[in-house]
Order: structure tokens, then C-alpha cells, then sequence
């Protein structure tokens, strides 16, 4: 997860559901979800564990402790899969996905033909595109892939 799609922190504080600027075990669970992981109960403790210098049973923001959390998702084996597909077909890298893209990765990497990937990636584009913007950025594609039997 080497760079960050959005800045981590301002990310991370819209799960400090009590706003006290510490994220708890039951706060970095859906964080890391809405990020692409799944993490265990057993993945948050290994995490909070390696992060939690002062063993308080938060990850503080204003220590080392946030720096130290994120280098541990970098590293960690429940790595994103969501994350690397984003990134194949995210091709220009700017942390969005534009039809075009879409249309590239599809041929690049499927059997369907021209008119079909066509349709598809309209019709894919229309529902992923929360904002309107004509382009899908991570946070919509993952919304998109949790809501579709069909993975983009």
C-alpha cells in the first residue's frame, strides 16, 4: 500500500466514532474494511499489538503509534486485494478510474467482445459513479464491488 490514495489521517478520523483522536480496536475494524481489507478479530489484535507502543489499547494520532499502524498495513498479509486491482486499472495512477481505463484493462484482459465490453463498462461507470464526476475514485469503486456479484 506504499503511497495512499487519500491522506491516512483525516481518513482514519472519520472512524473515531468518539472523536478523542485515538482509534480503538472497534474503530479500526470498519476503517480497514471501507479500505478493501477484511480483517479478523485475531488480524486487529496482531495490528494493534505491533502498533500500540504504550499498550493503552488505542493507536493515538498525535505518536508514532498511526506511522507505526500504517507501515504495518503496508506489510501486513491480509493485503488488499481490492486495493491491487484498483491500481491495475487505475493506469495513469491519479486515483481515479475513467471509462476509458475501464475499456483498456477489459481488453486487455478479457475474451468479451468489443460491443460487449462497451455496454459493460457503461453500464458499470453509471452505477459506480456516486459523484457524477465521469470518473470512479477508490472509495466508489469499493463501494461498487461490495454492492455487485460481478468484481470490476
Amino acid at each position: 500500500m506504499g503511497e495512499w490514495l487519500v491522506d491516512p489521517i483525516q481518513y482514519f478520523k472519520k472512524y473515531d466514532t468518539n472523536g478523542d483522536g485515538k482509534l480503538s480496536p472497534e474503530e479500526l475494524k470498519p476503517a480497514l474494511q471501507s479500505l478493501g481489507f477484511n480483517p479478523t478479530d485475531a488480524d486487529i489484535k496482531r495490528l494493534m499489538d505491533k502498533a500500540d507502543k504504550n499498550k493503552d489499547g488505542f493507536i493515538e494520532y498525535n505518536t508514532n503509534e498511526f506511522k507505526l499502524l500504517l507501515s504495518q498495513l503496508e506489510d501486513d498479509p491480509m493485503s488488499s486485494q481490492l486495493i491491487h486491482a484498483f491500481t491495475m486499472v487505475d493506469e495513469d495512477k491519479d486515483g481515479y478510474v475513467t471509462i476509458e481505463e475501464m475499456k483498456a484493462f477489459l481488453k486487455k484482459h478479457s475474451k468479451m467482445p468489443e460491443d460487449k465490453i462497451e455496454l459493460m463498462t457503461e453500464k458499470m461507470m453509471r452505477q459506480a459513479d456516486e459523484n457524477g464526476d465521469g470518473k470512479v475514485d477508490y472509495f466508489e469503486f469499493i463501494s461498487q464491488v461490495h454492492q455487485s456479484p460481478v468484481v470490476m
